[in-house]
């Protein structure tokens, strides 16, 4: 079981962007057991690759000590907002959500693939040149 849920968080964190999303705040008391799959979630984003795919995005950390349930608020470009209650999610779950709408939103899901012809291959290594 603990084999499947690394392969299914590698899988989820290798096609993970945040493209369409403008700022993440998390808020949590960390001195609950129940903050840690946002904590987890929140050293996820914060991989390099991640952070790479959308430089705008702002993660913010509000960080208390009220024993408030944990939750993480999502912003997207388009003014959606979505409002994660982490109290009883795994990080698998939230992550799982997460990609759900951000694949969802996502700008460069309707854009075709780049079409690559021979005229324009040739117009590519034409500045190359070759010495007559």
């Amino acid at each position: 079981m603990a084999h499947a849920l690394r392969k299914a968080m590698a899988y989820l964190v290798a096609r993970m962007h945040l493209r369409p999303i403008k700022k993440i705040k998390f808020t949590f008391d960390p001195y609950m057991k129940d903050a840690v799959s946002i904590r987890d979630v929140a050293s996820t984003l914060h991989t390099p690759s991640i952070l790479e795919s959308n430089q705008g995005t702002i993660l913010k950390f509000d960080i208390r000590s009220d024993r408030k349930a944990p939750q993480m608020d999502v912003e997207f470009n388009d003014g959606h907002q979505l409002v994660f209650k982490t109290t009883h999610l795994t990080e698998l779950d939230i992550l799982d959500r997460l990609f759900d709408f951000v694949d969802e939103k996502d700008p460069r899901k309707n854009e075709g693939p780049e079409l690559v012809t021979k005229s324009s291959k040739a117009s590519a290594g034409k500045g190359k040149g070759r010495k007559r």
